[in-house]
């Protein structure tokens, strides 16, 4: 059933637009943070299992290992539960498949805050003053603490990791005792890793950002462009390349003069739902829509990605863009498809640059369009196009005979539907 356009004023197409790129940049960095929590809880599980093997053995040969003719059971068993929790922790993480914890860049690090904490307890309790070099040990692990910060894409982690290692650190060196000095230099040095941590999370949270922008900039151009750009830009300044392609072109009729009695606000929302449509046909079967044109839209097929039929597939995305219309709007619509070789690459200066297709095809596909409107047929499709498809599909197609193109000498073979 025919949906008309209204005179209200629908919420702001382009407003929804920047929730959902903004939206897409959030899933980016809770993506990338929860891979990284995992790369952590890997390590930090691997560490647990070194130290609790070490623990057992020490409670079972301590003579050998420490000197001391025993150790309480508690080494090894609070090694143990640490090692569970850890392992727990890592096959919680494993098995999300979905994002949307923000709380893990402040939980995690709490817990492993607990964990170091733990640690030190057992070890100030079993080994303290008999061998106090052990606080080199617990310096390394506050310096991981701080520095895993870094890693987890959010400043204010790196804030908690950085003041949780310096607070087990503290607490350590009260346990054993520690000169002033000594603790205020192993101090400032946790102090600056946990600043390097800081200084590395704004690098990564950085990239991780490009990589969202990169599939933010895949909505406007190919999917091959984009990664070239973001790869080698160069290349794509320098590297223009010839293709054999199939453009379609769209273009609503009287929209003009309809649009006329719409308030401008209620015209760009029926537009941009309206692009929006026409382009999500393009990309389904594998084009990428060139450029809009008011109600029009320039879209092309095998190029700069090469399609196996690209003719095919841009007489079916037709096709289903006639059926959407029908349901979308009373306008009537006009396509035009024609297929040949065009040079797809970058136009413009320096101060903007456009990537594009050039070619006789593109200029012929747009006059075969405006032919829509004298035969009164909404779809046509040069014979070169009809040459290329698949035998059921020109069964489907009629020819309206040679028919002349506005600014050529020489008239095409036209093909319409039956």
């Amino acid at each position: 059933m025919t949906q008309p356009m209204t005179p209200h004023s629908p919420p702001s197409e382009a407003t929804a637009a920047a929730r959902e790129i903004a939206a897409t940049v959030d899933q980016v960095l809770l993506r990338e943070s929860l891979s990284n929590e995992l790369k952590l809880a890997y390590v930090r599980g691997l560490l647990l299992m070194v130290s609790t093997s070490l623990d057992i053995l020490v409670f079972f040969f301590p003579q050998a290992l420490i000197g001391q003719p025993s150790v309480p059971p508690t080494i090894a068993l609070i090694g143990i539960l640490a090692t569970t929790l850890s392992l727990a922790v890592w096959a919680w993480l494993k098995g999300r498949r979905r994002v949307g914890l923000k709380a893990l860049p402040v939980v995690i690090p709490i817990f492993d805050g607990l964990l170091v904490a733990l640690f030190i307890t057992n070890i100030a309790r079993v080994l303290g003053e008999s061998h106090p070099q052990i606080l080199t040990n617990i310096t390394a692990f506050c310096s991981l603490l701080a520095v895993s910060g870094g890693m987890r894409l959010y400043r204010r982690a790196s804030v908690l990791t950085t003041g949780l290692a310096l607070a087990n650190f503290i607490y350590a060196a009260v346990l054993f005792q520690l000169e002033p000095g000594i603790a205020l230099f192993a101090s400032i040095t946790i102090l600056g890793t946990g600043f390097l941590g800081m200084w590395m999370a704004t690098i990564v949270r950085r990239q991780v950002k490009s990589e969202a922008g990169r599939l933010v900039v895949e909505w406007f151009l190919p999917k091959t462009v984009v990664e070239t750009a973001f790869e080698a830009p160069m290349e794509l300044l320098r590297t223009p390349q010839s293709c054999v392609v199939t453009v379609l072109v769209t273009d609503l009729r009287n929209f003009t003069h309809y649009a006329e009695k719409l308030e401008p606000v209620a015209v760009l929302a029926f537009l941009n739902r309206w692009q929006e449509v026409q382009s999500q046909i393009v990309t389904q079967y594998g084009g990428w829509v060139d450029k809009f044109m008011g109600d029009g839209m320039l879209a092309v097929f095998g190029a700069p990605e090469r399609l196996d039929n690209a003719a095919e597939a841009a007489f079916q995305a037709a096709l289903t863009i006639l059926h959407k219309v029908e349901d979308f709007c009373p306008l009537p619509i006009g396509i035009g498809l024609h297929s040949g070789e065009v040079v797809a690459g970058c136009v413009g200066s320096g101060s903007h640059l456009e990537f594009t297709v050039i070619g006789d095809a593109v200029n012929v596909a747009a006059r075969i369009e405006g032919l829509t409107k004298s035969v009164n047929q909404p779809l046509l499709l040069s014979q070169t196009t009809q040459q290329q498809l698949e035998q059921s599909s020109q069964g489907e197609l009629r020819s309206l005979g040679p028919l002349l193109i506005r600014g050529r000498e020489e008239s095409l073979e036209i093909f319409t539907l039956r």
